[in-house]
């Protein structure tokens, strides 16, 4: 409600005020550029790029309403486009089947026969697009809207893809909410589907977004960026970078309550305490009767005295007693004194036995010793083989080398890195290990070892042509 109030005063928007109050240079709000790395979106361009070229699974990018998803789709194909070719499905396409396969035809131009049906069609189209990579342009296709599109369109594509060769059939990458994912995850081809979420902004993600902005057209950090400024535009801005472009105007010209002022420390009524004030008066009241109820109950209670209990204790004196010679000498001299033959002298409460004539003899019964069950001892967990053992490295050997190493491809199949890996199979710098993401293993095809970042950023612009890898990913052995 605030940001769509703002957003129509004057009817031509805020930006002539902003640029009269602090002398901007252009809007800061309606700047593409630079790309905002932050909060994930750099990772997820950077795996969209390594994917897209390399990959073998289908590519979900979700987000919330305004959180950046065609602003990431619309970086990598700016950044891409030179080695990828990239083709925007219109929403009007994905109301059906017929509708999509018209749209795929018309970028096969005459590979797909007219009297094909809409599924088969589809399916002809992933066929078609394999050839594409022998020419060195493999297809991207970009489903933008994706929670727009119907479940059956969804996983029709989704089929087609995995139907076909993965390493070489056009990539479908699609961009919606968190209904997109929800609705591939449920089919027998999640496991194809690589998920890439796009969290929302939190407060050093709104200050770094428009912290260059803010500098690049003249304005002060200082004043639009101050820790109360900032604040307000986190909270009205829900983290969303759509809802971000909309509130900052009105947050920076001080038309939200508490952005200037004393009033920027939001200070309640007395008004407002009103109530609160009268719950804990009542509290405080009830507290005070049950207390005054529960010290009355207590002085009522009677002095009830408890008597010690009585022990009695006894002594049995028989054959089965190993008695001393200074304990019998005691029991003797109290048996005479009473008068009491020794052996009629019983336990208290037990009635008095015959004198028997013979002590018993106990004898001592072998006991066999007990057997020990051992437990048996856990099988090994199964471990991973490397098809192509020489070249393989072990993660942990890997991350305790020193230096720079260039990673061309990931993916969640072994086939993927060595398809790329064949290229040059006689090259000792391609190597490749595995990890974990998501639960589940991790390929990734590295090549050289490099000291500086210097050596290994000239060791990226002059891979061999073979491996078509433009800008491979630098980065050090502890990252992996």
């Amino acid at each position: 409600m605030a940001q769509d109030t703002l957003s129509s005063l004057d009817g031509g928007g805020l930006f002539p005020r902003l640029q009269q109050r602090y002398g901007l240079s252009e809007n800061p709000l309606e700047m593409d550029s630079p790309f905002f790395p932050g909060a994930m979106r750099q990772h997820a361009l950077e795996t969209l790029r390594h994917l897209s070229g390399f990959g073998d699974m289908a590519l979900v990018v979700t987000g919330a309403p305004g959180a950046g998803k065609t602003r990431v789709l619309t970086e990598l194909v700016r950044s891409e486009s030179a080695r990828l070719d990239f083709h925007h499905v219109p929403v009007a396409a994905l109301t059906s089947a017929a509708a999509l396969a018209r749209e795929l035809k018309s970028l096969t131009r005459s590979a797909i026969p007219e009297d094909f049906e809409p599924r088969e069609a589809v399916y002809r189209y992933f066929s078609w697009s394999e050839s594409r990579v022998e020419r060195g342009r493999r297809q991207v296709l970009l489903v933008d809207d994706a929670d727009r599109c119907p479940p059956d369109v969804l996983n029709l594509i989704l089929s087609a893809f995995v139907a076909a060769d993965r390493t070489a059939a056009a990539v479908p990458v699609f961009a919606g909410s968190e209904a997109v994912e929800r609705v591939l995850s449920s089919e027998p081809d999640a496991g194809y589907v690589h998920h890439l979420a796009l969290p929302p902004l939190d407060k050093d993600d709104v200050f770094a977004y428009l912290e260059p902005r803010v500098n690049k057209t003249g304005g002060s950090v200082d004043e639009l960026l101050s820790s109360c400024r900032l604040k307000q535009i986190h909270a009205l801005s829900q983290g969303s970078l759509g809802r971000l472009k909309r509130v900052t105007p009105g947050v920076w010209l001080d038309m939200v309550a508490g952005s200037h002022g004393v009033s920027r420390f939001n200070f309640p009524s007395i008004q407002s305490l009103r109530w609160p004030a009268l719950a804990v008066l009542l509290l405080g009241i009830s507290w005070w009767l049950v207390s005054l109820q529960y010290d009355q109950a207590v002085e009522n209670l009677p002095d009830q005295s408890v008597a010690p209990e009585r022990v009695r204790k006894s002594i049995t004196i028989g054959p089965e007693s190993a008695i001393e010679e200074n304990e019998g000498a005691v029991i003797a001299e109290h048996d005479a004194a009473l008068a009491v033959p020794a052996e009629r002298v019983t336990a208290v409460g037990e009635a008095p036995q015959a004198p028997e004539t013979e002590p018993s003899v106990v004898r001592d019964v072998p006991q066999e010793p007990a057997k020990t069950v051992e437990e048996p001892e856990p099988e090994p967990e199964p471990t991973f083989t490397p098809v192509l053992p020489e070249r393989f490295v072990a993660l942990e050997r890997l991350q305790q080398s020193q230096g720079w190493t260039l990673q061309l491809v990931a993916g969640r199949l072994e086939q993927t890195v060595l398809n790329v890996l064949g290229r040059l199979p006689e090259d000792k710098r391609l190597r490749y290990t595995v990890g974990e993401r998501d639960g589940q293993p991790w390929f990734m095809l590295v090549y050289g070892s490099y000291a500086t970042r210097n050596e290994a950023e000239s060791a990226a612009a002059t891979l061999p042509e073979a491996l078509k890898v433009d800008r491979p990913w630098i980065r050090t052995y502890e990252s992996f």
